[in-house]
């Protein structure tokens, strides 16, 4: 009975060690993060400046930061950021928040620090040049740019946005070829 207690248990240890690894390369990969502190990818306007107002960092100062942008139901929040961060923007779709950009500050922080942490952490960037990095799963998007900017996408939203975008352009243009047709 004691002999087998020792086998079972170096038996467990091995194969803790030798699969857990596996997992941790999977997780990491799939993982990334949906935003930065509190404020993620998904939260109304309303929620995201809670969210603001709780964290220092982002130097959120109220109203006065939120502004619309052209298009429908499109809003912008935009922060004087704190220490590690210069200036953050926070982009809404239908109240929703689907990129968020953090521009970091160069005096407190270098771009190879951000690169090497999120490659440990979520694995090598699916693509990479000498602009930026980036890293997707297939719901978020988030990509290290040069000089030294880190940003938050929400795949899903952003590619519906970028059809309409398309469909709206392509009606624009048959408009234009129908109006020179009609010279």
């Amino acid at each position: 009975m004691l002999f087998k207690r020792p086998y079972f248990c170096v038996l467990l240890l091995l194969f803790i060690l030798t699969v857990s690894p596996i997992f941790a390369t999977e997780e990491s990969s799939n993982n990334l993060p949906n935003g930065y502190s509190t404020v993620t990818l998904g939260m109304s306007v309303e929620e995201a400046k809670e969210a603001l107002k709780k964290s220092p960092a982002f130097g959120y100062n109220g109203n006065q930061d939120v502004s619309l942008l052209p298009g429908e139901n499109r809003t912008l929040i935009t922060t004087d950021g704190v220490l590690f961060f210069n200036e953050c923007w926070f982009q809404f779709d239908n109240d929703r928040l689907y990129i968020i950009t953090l521009n970091l500050n160069p005096e407190q922080i270098d771009y190879y620090s951000i690169f090497k942490t999120l490659c440990d952490k979520y694995g090598e960037p699916i693509s990479l040049s000498p602009e930026k990095s980036e890293w997707n799963n297939g719901t978020v998007q988030m990509v290290l740019e040069r000089p030294l900017a880190l940003k938050y996408t929400d795949v899903a939203v952003f590619n519906e946005l970028q059809e309409s975008s398309n469909v709206r352009e392509s009606a624009q243009e048959f408009n234009r070829q129908n109006f020179l047709d009609s010279l």
